[in-house]
């Protein structure tokens, strides 16, 4: 037994230290998550899974055109709103939804990628040996965009998952003899091609099994495998087309369609674009270890194509893509996962191969790879906390406001916040939501414009217009008129109306309606959250000073829009109500009557007052400045028309003088012809002789 032992231990011994190495990896990752909905995109995906538990569809319908729908959402002719991605992704945190309770989908993203990190050492397996597949793992895991992506809430990471165990599956089904490992080719298409139902791009995935059996099986059982393969993708792919069928009315129409974004797609962008991609792909998301794949130690036409087909495709299509932020982040980074697993391959076989004919002593070799796996490692560590700690410091702020509100507000009241809130808000389905944008006109003529002059449009054109049609004629005044009665008939219905905000927009909210309804503060949102989670951020330079204290998070009030006013209230009893909240506030902040800082807080009055009347007169001398500026363009536009017309008027005369003189030569020609017919009529015929 002890013989058995000692055989099978250093086969299990990498399986063991993968097991470690996933358990710390979901560990770090549920430190920085989060289970709220985390942004604009993440609505889309989210928000049709919790569509997908309530009612059973993939779309919603809002009572009315000005109800907050997110922003990555398209209406068809039904008047349905679809998310413009596709199904899969929404389909798979609905499950999850389902299996974990409400809000298991979030997790969806964490568990793609703990199972990329399985998988790339499941894939690397029939490359390289378990240690050095332990290794691709281990790269894997350090990926800070991989892993910034597993707690962000959105496709790359799913997509990525079953991409890598699928196409394990179809190696592994190389590698048998049998035709039952068929079975194994077809299930690793239909795992890769479920990664289109998930994100539209990786359509491009599917060339990579095929290209391995066309190129890299030798013998007739290639076309077998392709086959197989292709026969598994049809499945999700027919499911795919039957969804677009049933909401958009075609197969090969999908969200996209509806938008202009899918023509965003330019061959100028290649340069730009390549000078962010390349930069950063290698300092944020493979990292030093990274370098070795550039190495090249023979070359083969069959694996070159093998090679070329897996990374150019994808990464060619997103050199022309029109979004491309410049910076270290998962921004544009995020759409090159496919390319991670095959760099890491790279990588690996290059540091075998270091290892077999350039360093073939042992220990010096397992020296400088200690020293690179140790330089791997602080890299990736610091990039993961360092992108972590800020998305886990947002990501909590949203849930104790979604929170906060869950206690303070009832279900099915109307609610008022900024998009950004209601991105979060939108998930529980519990109220009636409304950008608070609807109340600025400005606002809504910029997203207006932004949607329509735009080529490729964060709002879908149509609703932007119809958004235009609505609210774009209106100014300030007629609009707050249509508020008024919207609260109104909100009331009359039985939903109450609340305004969500910080202190600044509250204000306005308040100043804008508190003499036609009454208004109540019913609660306040604030509180502390710990300075980091797992490394501290930004120290301070000198290490003697003491680490940062709890951080307050971002405070925010609710307020109630109360009963409507009998009759508006008029403007001395207006400045009545206000001088008495005034004196409420003071007495809440200074109880004891402290003389010092009754002057401090008089004297913030007066500054305050003193900054409106220096706002007001920049204002009144910028608006001054800007009707001199217009009586000016004015006044050279009538100069430029005078000097026009004067110009036109000479040219009118310098034609009539010439037509005048033409008519006058004309004329005179006309009498001298007419001249000598009378005197050649006049005149005898000649004689003949």
């Amino acid at each position: 037994m002890d013989c058995n032992w000692k055989k099978t231990f250093p086969n299990t011994l990498p399986l063991l230290l993968l097991g470690v190495l996933l358990v710390l990896y979901t560990w770090v990752l549920l430190t920085y998550m989060i289970p709220v909905t985390g942004g604009t995109d993440q609505n889309g995906y989210h928000v049709c899974a919790r569509m997908l538990n309530l009612n059973g569809v993939f779309y919603q319908k809002p009572v009315d055109d000005l109800q907050f729908i997110g922003h990555m959402w398209v209406v068809n002719e039904r008047g349905e709103y679809y998310p413009k991605y596709p199904p899969f992704y929404p389909a798979l945190a609905a499950g999850m939804n389902w299996m974990l309770g409400e809000g298991g989908g979030f997790y969806a993203t964490v568990w793609g990628a703990v199972l990329s990190v399985a998988g790339m050492f499941v894939l690397a397996r029939f490359w390289v040996g378990r240690w050095w597949a332990l290794l691709g793992a281990f790269m894997m895991a350090l990926s800070p965009v991989i892993a910034i992506l597993g707690i962000t809430k959105n496709s790359h990471t799913p997509s990525l998952a079953f991409f890598l165990w699928g196409m394990a599956a179809v190696v592994f089904a190389s590698t048998r003899r049998s035709r039952s490992s068929l079975f194994w080719a077809v299930l690793g298409g239909a795992m890769i091609g479920f990664t289109v139902g998930i994100r539209y791009t990786d359509f491009l995935l599917i060339f990579i099994p095929l290209a391995y059996a066309l190129f890299l099986i030798p013998g007739r059982r290639k076309w077998l495998l392709a086959l197989a393969v292709c026969f598994g993708a049809a499945i999700p792919y027919a499911a795919l087309a039957w969804f677009h069928t049933q909401a958009y009315g075609a197969p090969w129409r999908s969200g996209y369609s509806l938008t202009s974004e899918s023509s965003a797609f330019e061959w100028k962008f290649i340069p730009a674009n390549f000078l962010i991609y390349v930069p950063e792909f290698f300092m944020g998301v493979v990292g030093p270890l990274g370098v070795f794949a550039l190495a090249v130690w023979r070359l083969r036409w069959r694996r070159a194509i093998f090679w070329s087909i897996w990374i150019l495709p994808t990464f060619v299509l997103y050199l022309m893509y029109y979004w491309a932020p410049d910076g270290e982040g998962t921004g544009a980074m995020r759409f090159l996962c496919p390319l991670v697993p095959a760099v890491i391959l790279f990588a690996v076989l290059s540091l075998r191969r270091l290892r077999e004919k350039i360093l073939p002593y042992r220990g010096a070799f397992f020296v400088s790879l200690g020293l690179l796996l140790l330089l791997q490692s602080i890299w990736g560590w610091t990039r993961i906390t360092k992108m972590g700690e800020p998305k886990a410091a947002g990501d909590l702020q949203r849930a104790v406001v979604v929170e906060s509100v869950r206690q303070h507000i009832p279900e099915g009241a109307v609610l008022i916040a900024n998009a950004g809130l209601l991105n979060e808000l939108d998930f529980e389905k519990r109220w009636r939501l409304y950008p608070s944008y609807i109340m600025n006109p400005r606002e809504i003529r910029n997203i207006v414009k932004r949607s329509l002059d735009s080529q490729a449009a964060g709002l879908q054109q149509s609703r932007a217009r119809a958004l235009d049609k609505q609210l774009g004629s209106f100014n300030y005044g007629q609009l707050y008129k249509y508020l008024r009665e919207f609260f109104e008939r909100q009331q009359k219905e039985g939903r109450p109306v609340y305004f969500l905000g910080r202190g600044w927009e509250v204000n306005q909210f308040q100043r804008v309606f508190y003499r036609y309804f009454e208004t109540e503060k019913t609660g306040g949102i604030s509180g502390t959250r710990p300075a980091w989670l797992l490394r501290e951020l930004k120290r301070d330079a000198s290490r003697y000073r003491p680490r940062k204290e709890p951080v307050p998070l971002t405070s925010y009030e609710i307020i109630r829009l109360g009963p409507k006013r009998e009759k508006v209230l008029p403007i001395a009893d207006s400045q009545n109500l206000l001088q008495s909240e005034r004196r409420e506030i003071l007495n809440r902040i200074n109880p004891e009557n402290d003389q010092l800082l009754q002057s401090d807080l008089t004297r913030l009055e007066t500054i305050r007052d003193d900054l409106a009347a220096l706002r007001r007169a920049a204002q009144d001398a910028k608006r001054r400045e800007e009707a001199r500026r217009k009586a000016q363009e004015k006044r050279k536009a009538q100069q430029r028309l005078r000097r026009k017309i004067s110009d036109a008027n000479r040219r009118m005369a310098a034609e009539d003088a010439a037509n005048r003189v033409r008519m006058e030569k004309q004329r005179k020609a006309e009498e001298d012809a007419r001249r000598k017919a009378e005197l050649s009529l006049s005149l005898p015929p000649p004689t003949m002789k």
